[in-house]
């Protein structure tokens, strides 16, 4: 009796020790500072905060009906730009006629005229978030710093954004599509809307 009652307290004992070596290998999640850092640059508000109007800037060139619109949604922290152009009447995907073809976009520093992202076609397509509906007429993506590209030299470089916020803030940026033999078609300045004014108010540059 006395050896099955040890023989039950020890097999009682090793459970309980199994069961806190086991528990004791439960892996623990906890969460990366990578990982938030990615979380906060998808952190939009659902209010546009910078908005472009693109206007015809050469008739001579221009498809008949040429219109585009540019909006915008910049993170709290002043990271990334999400953009969405809707664009109507041009021929995003370069196939049949070229007179109404578009044959680049850009985003533009509006004080001198420099890219400060190259957003489809040539010179490149830098931002690595950037998507192509040309069924749809929209073209859209994430501008941050990863997307820099000084590799095209001086005027058709790709910048960061954080180097160019307090030109998104202010108003002195513009989105540029270009045409047929490159001409530049449409124009539109990048300003602010009330949602985009708290953000940039808040942003140290």
């Amino acid at each position: 009796m006395q050896t099955k009652t040890n023989l039950l307290v020890f097999s009682l004992a090793a459970i309980l020790s199994l069961s806190v070596v086991t528990m004791g290998e439960i892996p623990q999640v906890t969460a990366d500072k990578d990982d938030h850092d990615d979380q906060k640059k998808l952190k939009f508000k659902k209010k546009v905060g910078f908005i472009a109007d693109l206007i015809i800037v050469n008739s001579d060139v221009a498809p008949d009906g040429a219109a585009a619109t540019a909006k915008f949604w910049l993170d709290k922290h002043g990271e990334a730009l999400k953009y969405r152009i809707s664009i109507e009447n041009m021929d995003i995907s370069g196939f049949g006629d070229s007179s109404d073809d578009l044959t680049k976009l850009h985003i533009h520093e509006s004080h001198h005229g420099a890219h400060v992202l190259n957003v489809y076609k040539a010179p490149g397509q830098d931002d690595d978030d950037l998507v192509v509906k040309p069924t749809r007429g929209i073209i859209k993506g994430i501008w941050d710093d990863g997307d820099e590209n000084q590799s095209y030299g001086g005027h058709n470089n790709s910048e960061t954004l954080t180097s160019q916020l307090e030109n998104l803030c202010s108003g002195k940026l513009f989105v540029m599509i270009h045409g047929d033999n490159g001409t530049g078609v449409l124009k539109g300045s990048i300003e602010p809307t009330r949602q985009g004014e708290k953000i940039c108010d808040k942003l140290d540059f």
